[in-house]
């Protein structure tokens, strides 16, 4: 059996992602390991055909917007991680596209174990293909998806 050492939980503060997180702080006890949370923000951009011309990518953040949303971020996640009695240098916040910063952030902390809910906030993207499943698909470690009870 392995044993995991660094346990990455993945949240969006849905009922996924917290049911997702208890499991995880659970496996981090049963396996003694130590447990990283992160939220990544998603900025909404505003498309700008400039900006697909000039630099490839297609749109602008709107930097007063990301601040906000940092901060509400910053707030949840904080009080998260109290209830459960996570320590703040466990928790991480960065912005971006979410299976990608999961997938980034697990590789730079070594992470030998993924957790997160099956379906975020954004159960939409079930049609076209969610961040759980990009992150299955390109993480070098184990991923646990956990769907809701």
């Amino acid at each position: 059996m392995h044993h995991y050492q660094i346990i990455l939980a993945a949240v969006d503060f849905s009922a996924h992602s917290e049911q997702a997180l208890a499991r995880a702080v659970q496996l981090a006890q049963i396996y003694h390991a130590r447990l990283q949370v992160l939220h990544v923000v998603d900025i909404p951009t505003y498309p700008v055909l400039e900006d697909v011309a000039v630099t490839g990518m297609p749109g602008v953040w709107d930097t007063e917007l990301s601040g906000v949303m940092m901060e509400e971020a910053n707030k949840k996640l904080a009080a998260l991680g109290a209830s459960l009695a996570i320590p703040q240098d466990h928790l991480k916040i960065t912005q971006g596209l979410a299976g990608d910063e999961i997938v980034s952030y697990a590789q730079a902390i070594h992470a030998d174990l993924i957790v997160m809910g099956k379906y975020g906030l954004s159960g939409w993207k079930r049609l076209l293909g969610s961040t759980t499943d990009n992150v299955i698909h390109h993480a070098k470690c184990d991923v646990l998806a956990i769907k809701l009870d």
